[in-house]
């Protein structure tokens, strides 16, 4: 025995997929006329009663007994789409719950209860970069500590993965995941770099070298760290950044 998926009543096909395809950008896999299954395995039928055999007029479209959840990295994002559509109906506004995680109730067109929540992992990871340890972690989101610890475990391969080879950790840039996925993901060819080409310090480390990371370099730092600079460092501040990632090379 296996489960396969869940399937909503819908009054308005069309209506529905375009809600679930705008807000939740769900395409349809399986189109069965009457009956149509989304990205995410949730399948949408009309003429439920038909199928089930039961008087239509028993249908309560709105019974708040079961809910439909999703998770979202970018829950601030999803927030300001739902802005755009004023005619979807909310249970309540964004709100912080008691294990941390933020999220919104709303309804579909046929009254189905919709939870839209960021995901606890990213909810755990905002309290290790806080400095929380996994004891401290577990308490505040109320998860098992295995789960918790996983979680740990995840963060820090991440982290270490955005270290770049010059030490700066380019999941803390601006930039990240929008005008740049880092120097790693991009083998050092930066938006700032020359077209086509590597930042000197990547080009240095992994093309001419074949190291992973200045840290395996004797000469750390060296003279093309000097001469790779942001201008918008004062001198004190580009010293301290050059410490930093000495630092942070060290201890990697």
């Amino acid at each position: 025995m296996k489960y396969c998926t869940t399937v909503i009543a819908v009054r308005d096909m069309e209506k529905s997929l375009q809600f679930y395809k705008d807000l939740f950008e769900q395409d349809v896999i399986v189109d069965l006329g009457r009956n149509k299954t989304l990205t995410c395995g949730l399948a949408l039928q009309q003429g439920l009663e038909d199928i089930a055999g039961f008087d239509a007029a028993t249908m309560k479209f709105r019974p708040n007994t079961m809910e439909l959840y999703f998770e979202t990295e970018d829950f601030d994002g999803f927030v300001k789409l739902l802005e755009s559509y004023p005619q979807v109906e909310r249970l309540h506004e964004p709100k912080t719950f008691p294990w941390l995680q933020r999220g919104i109730h709303i309804f579909d067109p046929d009254g189905h209860l919709i939870e839209v929540s960021e995901s606890m992992y990213s909810v755990a990871c905002r309290q290790f970069e806080a400095g929380k340890n996994v004891e401290e972690t577990v308490k505040l989101v109320q998860h098992p500590i295995e789960v918790v610890q996983s979680w740990y475990e995840s963060y820090q391969k991440e982290k270490r993965e955005h270290i770049s080879v010059c030490g700066t950790d380019c999941g803390a840039c601006y930039c990240f995941g929008k005008m740049c996925n880092g120097c790693n993901s991009c083998e050092g060819k930066v938006f700032h770099a020359p077209e086509g080409k590597a930042c000197p310090i990547y080009d240095c480390v992994r093309n001419n070298r074949g190291k992973q990371n200045c840290g395996e370099c004797g000469e750390l730092p060296c003279q093309i760290w000097y001469d790779t600079r942001d201008p918008k460092f004062s001198d004190e501040e580009f010293h301290e950044n050059v410490e930093m990632r000495v630092q942070t090379l060290r201890r990697k």
